[in-house]
C-alpha cells in the first residue's frame, strides 16, 4: 500500500506535533512519512480524489505496532481550512460519536474525526477493548494540541433544521463527490467544477425521505446556467421564462423541484409529494435571503 521511496520524511503537523513513542503496548514502527498531493496516488491509489476535492494540503502517517494484536494506522491530514476538514468528514457520518475533536466518528476499529482544520483518520488492524481504547487515546492527544475552532460550513448553517437527519448532511464541491453520494448524470450539469460551494442532505418526509440540494456559486450567471442544464438535462422541459420555482414529477413517481436564490440554486429530490419538495425549498430559500442561522432545539 505504501511506496516509502515515493514519500518523504514527514514534519509535524499542529506546531511540531508528535505521537508518544509507545501507548498500551503499541509502538511506533518505522519512519513518519509525509504525503503531498504530488505523490498522494502512490499512497492510496484512487481513493486520493476524494482529498483532492477539497483543499488538502499535506497528510502525515505513523504506524504503531503490537507483539500479539496487529497494528494501528495514524494519519492526520492538514485540509487548510476547517471547513475542509468538516467536508471530508461529512461523506460518511454513520456510526457512533467517538468523543474526539470537534466531531468524531468511530465504528469497527476505525476512527475518523475533525479538529480545527485537519482530519484525522486511525485504525485498528484488529478491534480489540485495548485497541480500541489506543485508538481514541492517540486521537484525543493530536486534537489537544490543537487550538483551531471548529467552523461548520454557512452553507450548512443554512439548511431547516426541522425534519433534517444529520448524519446524511454532505458539504463538498465537485462532481466526483457527488456521483459517490447521490448520482445525477454523466455530464456536469450543475457546474460542481466550477469553485461552487454545495450541500446535500436527506429530511424525513411523508413516511419517507426527500434529499435536498443546495450549491452556492461564485456568481448568479452560473447559478442560472446550472438551473437552465439541470431542467433540460434531468426534468427533460423547457425552463421557466421567470426564476420561478419548478417541479416535475418522474417515472418513478416521485417529485422533484427547483428554484434560484441569489447565487444559490435549490434542488429538491425523492419528494413523494410535489408539495413536500416545495415546501423545503421556501423553508430553505427564507433562510439564505435572511442571512441567519437557525437556533438548534
Amino acid at each position: 500500500m505504501i511506496f516509502a521511496a515515493a514519500i518523504i520524511s514527514a514534519t509535524m503537523a499542529a506546531a511540531n506535533w508528535q505521537p508518544p513513542n509507545e501507548r498500551n503496548g503499541w509502538k511506533l514502527h518505522g519512519r513518519p512519512m509525509r504525503v503531498t498531493p504530488d505523490n498522494i496516488f502512490e499512497y492510496m491509489n484512487g481513493a486520493g480524489e476524494l482529498y483532492l476535492a477539497y483543499a488538502f494540503k499535506t497528510l502525515d502517517v505513523w504506524t504503531f505496532k503490537h507483539p500479539d494484536e496487529g497494528g494501528i494506522l495514524l494519519e492526520i491530514y492538514d485540509m487548510t481550512r476547517p471547513e475542509e476538514a468538516f467536508g471530508v468528514l461529512s461523506q460518511d457520518l454513520d456510526g457512533p460519536d467517538g468523543g474526539v475533536g470537534d466531531r468524531s466518528v468511530y465504528a469497527a476499529g476505525l476512527l475518523r474525526f475533525c479538529k480545527g482544520r485537519y482530519f484525522g483518520r486511525v485504525l485498528a488492524d484488529v478491534e480489540t477493548e485495548s485497541s480500541r481504547k489506543t485508538v481514541l487515546e492517540l486521537a484525543r492527544r493530536f486534537a489537544e494540541s490543537v487550538d483551531e475552532k471548529a467552523a461548520v460550513p454557512r452553507l450548512v448553517e443554512r439548511l431547516p433544521n426541522d425534519r433534517l437527519t444529520p448524519a446524511t448532511v454532505h458539504y463538498f464541491h465537485k462532481k466526483l463527490v457527488l456521483d459517490y453520494i447521490y448520482y445525477l448524470a454523466d455530464e456536469n450539469i450543475l457546474l460542481l467544477d466550477a469553485g461552487p460551494n454545495a450541500v446535500l442532505a436527506d429530511y424525513s418526509a411523508d413516511g419517507g425521505s426527500a434529499k435536498l440540494l443546495v450549491v452556492e456559486y461564485p456568481e448568479k450567471a452560473a447559478a442560472r446556467k446550472a438551473w437552465e442544464q439541470f431542467h433540460r438535462a434531468y426534468m427533460e422541459k423547457t425552463p421557466p421564462v421567470a426564476d420561478s420555482l419548478s417541479s416535475c414529477r418522474l417515472e418513478d413517481g416521485k417529485w422533484v423541484s427547483v428554484q434560484l436564490a441569489k447565487k444559490h440554486l435549490l434542488i429538491t429530490f425523492e419528494a413523494l409529494r410535489r408539495e413536500t419538495g416545495e415546501k423545503l425549498l421556501y423553508a430553505t430559500i427564507a433562510r439564505i435571503e435572511t442571512n441567519r442561522k437557525e437556533p438548534v432545539e
